[in-house]
């Protein structure tokens, strides 16, 4: 009796839904990748709409020590030009603006730099990141697919070594 109850709802649910549900788009339900949509101090990005790279996505703050270490070294790779560099200020625009100049100056362009909502857990658990710690970074590959990630500050060899395992995109053909 169950069984046949189960079948009655699902095909009640798909008569309500119209032809539309039985259209199912394989591509719409396949993993799109790690996607956010945030502002910078002009106009709202999504991370999707960005050219197809390596991106080194960096969560912090500016009363985060280790946060403030690291920005230099991410700077320094963004201005090298294999790999995107994004920073997520996880604060008010104007707790950012009162940081330190030498982390001013290391937002500039090339740093693709965006603030979030000040409570960001959501998408901090999104890109790994259950407990909200920072710094927290996220390394993805042109498909917006994680090659790896870290929580607590980076150094120059966890970052040459995780850019390592993700490959760009015309390496990616050669590993098949």
């Amino acid at each position: 009796m169950t069984r046949h109850l189960s079948a009655f709802i699902l095909l009640s649910l798909a008569l309500v839904a119209g032809p539309q549900a039985a259209a199912v788009n394989p591509v719409a339900t396949a993993n799109p990748g790690l996607d956010f949509e945030l502002a910078d101090t002009h106009r709202f990005i999504r991370l999707s709409e960005l050219p197809a790279q390596t991106t080194v996505i960096n969560f912090w703050r500016a009363d985060c020590p280790p946060c403030l270490r690291e920005m230099p070294l991410l700077a320094d790779l963004a201005k090298a030009g294999k790999v995107r560099v994004v920073t997520v200020a996880v604060q008010r625009p104007a707790e950012t603006a009162a940081a330190p100049q030498r982390i001013l100056d290391a937002l500039k362009k090339p740093v693709v730099s965006l603030h979030a909502p000040t409570e960001p857990r959501g998408l901090l658990a999104r890109f790994g990141n259950s407990k909200g710690a920072l710094p927290h970074t996220v390394v993805l590959n042109a498909e917006r697919q994680p090659c790896g990630q870290l929580t607590g500050e980076i150094t120059p060899e966890w970052l040459s070594k995780t850019l390592a395992q993700c490959p760009l995109p015309n390496q990616s053909s050669h590993l098949q």
